[in-house]
Parts: C-alpha cells; sequence; structure tokens
C-alpha cells in the first residue's frame, strides 16, 4: 500500500493561494558560495519574464559599498541570480504575501563572462 504525504504546503496545513508568483532576486556572495546579502528582489508572472529580468539586471548590477570596505575588498564576492516559484498566501500579519513552493525547484543564475550560465537549484 502506497501512503502518500503530500506537498509541503499540504504538511505545514497551509493552503496555498490560487495565483503563481515567481520571484527573481540578484543576491551577493562571498567565499565558498555563502549568500550574504540581497541587492534586490522583483515578483514576476511567469519564469520567463523572471528570467528576462534577470537577463537584463544582473550584467548591470553592482557591489554596494561595503563589499569595497571588507579587508579584502571585492576579492572572493561575486554576485548571483535566483528564481523561486511560490504562491501567494494570506498571512495574519502580513496580508498577502510571497511564499516559496518548497516542492518546486528554483534557478540559479551566474555570471561568467558577460553572460548568464542558468542551474537548476535545491
Amino acid at each position: 500500500m502506497l501512503i502518500s504525504m503530500g506537498t509541503v504546503h499540504q504538511l505545514a496545513g497551509r493552503r496555498p493561494g490560487d495565483e503563481r508568483a515567481f520571484r527573481a532576486s540578484i543576491a551577493i556572495g562571498i567565499g565558498d558560495d555563502d549568500t550574504v546579502g540581497t541587492l534586490t528582489v522583483s515578483e514576476h508572472g511567469s519564469e520567463a519574464e523572471a528570467r528576462a529580468w534577470l537577463e537584463e539586471e544582473l550584467p548591470r548590477a553592482r557591489f554596494p559599498e561595503w563589499v569595497g570596505r571588507r579587508r579584502h575588498g571585492t576579492a572572493g564576492a561575486f554576485l548571483f541570480g535566483q528564481i523561486e516559484r511560490g504562491f501567494y498566501v494570506e498571512d495574519a500579519a502580513e496580508g498577502l504575501a510571497f511564499e516559496p513552493d518548497l516542492d518546486q525547484p528554483g534557478w540559479d543564475a551566474d555570471l561568467v563572462d558577460g553572460m548568464l550560465r542558468w542551474r537548476r537549484s535545491p
């Protein structure tokens, strides 16, 4: 007999909203792929729109001032993009809020020689 555990939303007892969304973000990493901050976030109605936004914005993104003031400056620092699929859900404190769909993989984008290289994120 096969027992289905359900989706993350079902297990958490939260019902996803009807409207799916795709959150694109540009983040800062330092060292061994450690994310230390987010520069900007943008929400879109489709994955294609989120990709197009990152393809335009990530090559133009610059490190914030504090990165250059680090002891080693910008050495070891990098910018990268991410896309998460999610839902808008009702939240008592925040109203309508974005919640990532943990049942769906996202995308990471690295900027290499001026071009974005996409890979699935867990």
